[in-house]
């Protein structure tokens, strides 16, 4: 299948525009509002990034209807091959691991003590109460169903144009972990490594459905252990006030 010019500008937004949003329009306005106001900046970019991703997945899913091509392209047809259920299966049983261990880490004060120092570059972009946790998950979920559809499904059979599947693969992880910079470059290093697995996960399976499943687990165990770590601090210096 051909690219078209609307594929070109969709493959230009993905590499290079996101990240400069990411990082300018994104975190930046979180590190520049004053403390009061954070809280509301947070939530405005948590709502703006849920309607930007699904509003460029279903953008993406009309083109692909306008185009007729084949919905396997994108990674959205479901395989039924054992291999396929196998690796669907697999997800759903990593999952639901990462779900118990984050209760087990959100219990434990010694575990939630060592990982504050890691979220301290990000810790605003953190849900911090109980109302920003929903909408994180709810985040979370959106960015396993639109990134995996937009960086995985489109992007790598963007790339595949020209490059085989194992370099589009890393191509398209490369630009994932860049999409991720404002993080530094630990948050770029372990976004790249994830989306690596997500896109071998993906040629594995033949569909996006177990990195849908891995994607928006492993975004919720992070949230969930990031607000029981900055609820713990909350409620200690409210103690020791």
């Amino acid at each position: 299948m051909t690219a078209a010019w609307f594929d070109h500008a969709l493959a230009f937004a993905l590499a290079v525009l996101f990240p400069i949003r990411a990082g300018t329009f994104g975190f930046r306005r979180l590190v520049l509002a004053p403390p009061g106001d954070v809280p509301r900046v947070r939530r405005a970019l948590y709502t703006q990034a849920m309607a930007l991703q699904w509003g460029l997945a279903a953008l993406t899913a009309a083109l692909w209807i306008g185009q007729r091509r084949p919905w396997d392209a994108l990674g959205l047809l479901p395989r039924a091959t054992p291999l396929s259920l196998g690796v669907t299966l697999l997800a759903v049983v990593v999952a639901a691991l990462l779900m118990l261990q984050a209760r087990r880490v959100s219990a434990d004060d010694h575990a939630l003590a060592a990982v504050l120092p890691r979220l301290e570059r990000i810790r605003r972009m953190l849900p911090h109460d109980g109302g920003e946790l929903r909408r994180f998950v709810a985040l979370s979920l959106t960015a396993g169903v639109c990134e995996e559809i937009l960086y995985r499904g489109f992007l790598m059979w963007y790339l595949g144009g020209w490059l085989g599947p194992a370099p589009s693969l890393a191509l398209a992880a490369v630009i994932f972990g860049i999409g991720h910079s404002y993080q530094g470059w630990r948050g770029v290093l372990v976004t790249g490594l994830a989306g690596a697995v997500f896109g071998a996960v993906y040629l594995l399976a033949g569909s996006l459905l177990p990195a849908i499943i891995l994607h928006a687990a492993g975004d919720i165990h992070s949230g969930l252990i990031a607000h029981a770590a900055l609820r713990r601090e909350s409620a200690q210096a409210g103690s020791s006030a």
